[in-house]
């Protein structure tokens, strides 16, 4: 099952941090929101139902699956900003209560853009099987509807800086936008076997074929550079993306 990205905007989202013991919500580390709202229909033509959520929830309310993680802009090779202590379907949509962890420089600096509002939302990580929805081609030429009746796994929920739906479905089209984040060949080792659900040595052969060209920028002391990836190496996995995308994710080990 692919990973899907659905992002709500800061509006939409509704973030509002809880007043902290000194009374003040900009002292604040916990806040709530929403994470996804019901019946909207979004860039993509899918629209989400009320109850969706409710399979994910009720695993993770019986320890069959995890309560999703907290990232920044769903770099789920990273360390959490921090946790989300309550999930819960409303009339509107997935209500979340989250807590940025204290001591984390990152989570600071993502909990004064959240206050001054210069952060855009909030967005699901989700997995969809083919029972979980239905296309309805309208017949005239539009684009067909995806309607999300349930959901799958709720993998996480991540605090985004990219406007609404500018982010849906990770796919070979939308990849460009992930890349331009990865600092280094192992961002993107990472994020096929987190995000795209590879098995650790799928990703790790993969990976490897990549450092092996003369594109892999390497300091003295042999580590990957950090800064950024080089253009032309930036071009070679986005040609060999369509590649990697259509071998079997399984995880063995």
């Amino acid at each position: 099952m692919d990973l899907l990205h659905k992002t709500l905007s800061l509006s939409d989202a509704a973030l509002k941090f809880a007043a902290s013991d000194s009374g003040r919500a900009e002292d604040a580390w916990t806040f709530s929101g929403f994470a996804s709202k019901f019946n909207g229909i979004d860039s993509y033509g899918d629209t989400i139902l009320p109850g969706a959520y409710s399979r994910a929830l009720k695993a993770i309310r019986a320890g069959d699956a995890p309560m999703p993680k907290m990232f920044l802009n769903h770099r789920m090779w990273d360390l959490p900003l921090g946790k989300w202590l309550r999930l819960a379907e409303s009339d509107e949509g997935l209500k979340v209560d989250g807590e940025l962890t204290k001591g984390l420089p990152l989570a600071a600096e993502v909990r004064a853009a959240m206050q001054h509002e210069t952060i855009d939302g909030l967005s699901v990580g989700i997995r969809l099987s083919q029972d979980d929805f239905e296309v309805i081609d309208k017949g005239d030429g539009t684009r067909p509807q995806r309607v999300i009746k349930s959901v799958s796994e709720l993998v996480e929920v991540s605090v985004v800086t990219f406007p609404a739906d500018r982010q849906a479905r990770i796919d070979s089209t939308s990849i460009k936008s992930i890349i331009s984040t990865f600092n280094s060949i192992s961002d993107y080792e990472a994020y096929l076997r987190d995000v795209c659900g590879f098995s650790k040595s799928a990703a790790t052969l993969f990976a490897n074929g990549l450092r092996r060209q003369p594109s892999s920028t390497r300091s003295e002391s042999g580590e990957e550079g950090k800064a950024k990836l080089p253009d032309n190496l930036v071009r070679l996995i986005l040609e060999n993306h369509s590649r990697a995308a259509a071998l079997v994710p399984t995880r063995k080990d």
